[in-house]
Parts: C-alpha cells; sequence; structure tokens
C-alpha cells in the first residue's frame, strides 16, 4: 500500500476513458486516497466494463472542459496528485491539441495549485530516437506522438521531482463500447507475447522499424492502472521522478 499517501487526495484527467477508468479503479482499490476524483467533458462513464463498476461508484465524477482554467483549478482544489490520461486520435492539429495541449495546460494549473505529484500515460514511441516521432508533418499520428513529446516535455519542466511517466503501446483489455466488451487481450495478448516471449524471434520482430516498438511495447490495461497510481504513492518528496517503459509497466 503506498502508505505516504494515506488520506490523500488524487484527480484523474480523462477518468471516464479506457485507460482512465482503469486508473480510477486502481486508486480506488489502493485504498490510499482520502477521494478519487475526475474530471471530463461529460463526467461519468457511460458504460463500463463488470469487473470495474463497483470502484468507479466512488469516484467523484466532475463535468467540466480541460482547456476551461477555472474548471482545472475547481477540480484540483485540495488535490495531492493529478493524472492525465487524455489522448485522441483524428487530424494532426486535434491530436496535437488533445494529446500535448490539454495536458500542457492542466500541467500548468496544477503547479500554480501546488499539486505536488503529476502523472502522464504518453506513448511507448516517445523517445530518443523513436520512429515515431521522425515522421512528417503530414503522416498519420504525427500529431498523436508530437503532441504527447511535447506534454513530456512540459512535465520535466515544470515536475522535475514529482512525476509519473508510463509508456504504453498498444494497451488491451476489457473495454466497454456502445454497451458491449470489447475483449482487446484476445488480440494484444498474443501479439505481446510473440513480441517479448519467443527469444530470437522476437529479437528479429523488435529490430522492424515502428513495428518491433509497438509489438514489444503492447501491455495489459490493469497494469498501466497499478503502475501509474503505485509509482506515484511509493514516490518519495523530493526525489526524482519516474519513467516507466512498457517492460517496467507489465511488473506491476
Amino acid at each position: 500500500m503506498a502508505s505516504n499517501i494515506i488520506k490523500k487526495r488524487i484527480l484523474v484527467l480523462g477518468g471516464n476513458g479506457y485507460v482512465g477508468q482503469n486508473i480510477c479503479h486502481a486508486a480506488i482499490q489502493s485504498n490510499a486516497f482520502a477521494s478519487v476524483r475526475s474530471l471530463n467533458r461529460s463526467g461519468a462513464p457511460s458504460s463500463s466494463p463488470d469487473h470495474l463498476v463497483s470502484s468507479l461508484s466512488e469516484v467523484d465524477w466532475i463535468s467540466g472542459d480541460i482547456f476551461d482554467k477555472s474548471a482545472r483549478e475547481d477540480a484540483m482544489s485540495e488535490v495531492d496528485a493529478v493524472v492525465s490520461c487524455i489522448g485522441a486520435f483524428g487530424s494532426n492539429d486535434f491530436m496535437q491539441r488533445i494529446c500535448g495541449d490539454a495536458t500542457i495546460e492542466a500541467i500548468r494549473t496544477a503547479r500554480e495549485n501546488g499539486v505536488s505529484k503529476f502523472g502522464f500515460v504518453s506513448s511507448a514511441q516517445v523517445y530518443e530516437g523513436s520512429v515515431g516521432l521522425k515522421l512528417p508533418p503530414s503522416a498519420p499520428m504525427h500529431g498523436y506522438f508530437q503532441g504527447k513529446l511535447r506534454a513530456e516535455k512540459e512535465l520535466l519542466q515544470y515536475y522535475p521531482e514529482g512525476h509519473v511517466i508510463v509508456r504504453p503501446g498498444f494497451i488491451y483489455g476489457p473495454r466497454s463500447a456502445g454497451g458491449h466488451t470489447l475483449p482487446l487481450q484476445l488480440v494484444g495478448g498474443p501479439i505481446s507475447f510473440v513480441g517479448t516471449q519467443l527469444g530470437p524471434i522476437s529479437s528479429l520482430i523488435q529490430s522492424i522499424p515502428f513495428v518491433g516498438t509497438e509489438c514489444s511495447s503492447m501491455v495489459p490495461v490493469e497494469c498501466v492502472g497499478r503502475a501509474m497510481v503505485e509509482s506515484l504513492g511509493e514516490m518519495e518528496e523530493g526525489k526524482k521522478g519516474a519513467i516507466l517503459d512498457a517492460e517496467a509497466i507489465r511488473k506491476f
């Protein structure tokens, strides 16, 4: 248990989404917080996998626009840790705004309001030498990876000692969509196994630019939630923050 943050408060930005629901669930299950709240444009999730429903009923769901500073400030009132799992796909300009600008504005507001820790769900393609970061501006996903990169840089600047960054690839597990639960683990699990557990074959796959990183960086969604929550909880004041790659995430 993360004893050093018992009775403190955590805010999850984008908590009603696929990854966000699992982070909220992990925070509730940790029993380390007096309250778990989440700021989202639409408030509480419209549907969730059955195993998350009980935990998510304990979350304080707040409806508000992440780009509205007053909404961010209200949501961050008396909060000790903030986690951003905001992200979306679309045009490159749209992804730059949602995957980058939204978290950047949240980081600045958190620092202004005295929040001591900030967690961010980034991407396995955000690392030095990544093919994903070398995509031309017109290429699909350029805005996604560049947005995540800009958010990481901002976080490291504002929270050099209080950050947790997780860098997963494809995240798999039960996902609720349109009233149905999609078993993404049936796709991600086997590909992850081939990409990481077959010795020379996995090494060959990993050597393929971009594809190799994606195949070796797939992680279970529950591990992402636990990795974020437990890493924030274990972080001591004044200590350097943490950046977790897929291999580290899978250990949770």
